[in-house]
């Protein structure tokens, strides 16, 4: 089913007090609709579907229905998955921040329904969750959204927050490599190290070495410089960010053979 005119029916019911008591007391009555086993749409008369609503006893008689009425649509089912994104409110102590990417497991889900509303699903979002003044790694259980008329081959996924302490740390005598030199050049530079500071979690920037930093410039670089000085390019290793950089720049000579 992908539409259907109304969500509820409002029913008017006579007979004795006690009988009318045992429905309205502590109840949530559903009225259910025979579903059409055909694609396509149909108009469905309220009152013959009756017979689908047993907990309306013959003791009950019906003075109103209304609507009369309700319309159906039904289309083809279709599967396919889409990626899980998760709805997180997020602040941190000061000091402490998210170090990775959230880990979501299941990170995709499978959706089935109806043709043209699957089709317009491209994302499902969990339920929104604020949380305050993380400073611990956090695992917990999220609820998806479910959309009206899809149906979801799981209902929840976990989530994982690595949340670290925030610091700097100074890698020093980092090589700088030349690259893309053509033959018959060189390319010399002063000086040849540099230091990085990068700012991470301390538990990421415990492990990195200085070989998991790389510096380099391009021989281009040199060419189509015209200050006497160029910037090398620096590749650090993910979740991290530069703070420094000493020298930011470096002389260099070329030369010709």
């Amino acid at each position: 089913m992908s539409s259907i005119s109304t969500n509820e029916v409002s029913i008017s019911l006579k007979g004795q007090g006690w009988q009318l008591a045992q429905h309205t007391l502590g109840r949530d009555p559903k009225f259910f609709i025979p579903c059409p086993q055909k694609a396509g749409e149909e108009v469905i008369s309220s009152r013959n579907v009756l017979f689908a609503n047993s907990w309306l006893s013959s003791t009950l008689q019906l003075a109103e229905l209304s609507p009369e009425k309700i319309t159906v649509k039904v289309e083809k089912r279709i599967t396919k998955k889409v990626e899980i994104i998760p709805v997180l409110l997020l602040t941190y102590k000061p000091g402490y921040d998210l170090v990775s990417s959230i880990m979501i497991e299941p990170d995709s889900v499978e959706i089935s329904g109806p043709e043209s509303l699957v089709n317009d699903v491209s994302i499902i979002n969990t339920n929104t969750l604020s949380l305050e003044n993380l400073e611990n790694e956090t695992s917990f259980i999220l609820k998806l959204k479910e959309p009206k008329f899809l149906r979801l081959s799981t209902d929840e996924c976990s989530i994982k927050l690595n949340v670290q302490k925030i610091v700097d740390k100074s890698f020093e005598n980092i090589p700088v490599k030349t690259t893309n030199i053509p033959s018959r050049y060189e390319l010399n530079l002063s000086p040849q190290t540099v230091t990085v500071v990068l700012r991470g979690g301390i538990n990421i920037l415990s492990k990195i070495k200085d070989e998991d930093i790389e510096a380099y410039v391009r021989f281009q670089q040199a060419l189509n410089d015209s200050t006497g000085s160029i910037e090398p390019n620096i590749e650090i290793p993910k979740f991290t960010s530069i703070i420094d950089l000493r020298p930011k720049r470096l002389e260099y000579i070329i030369k010709q053979y």
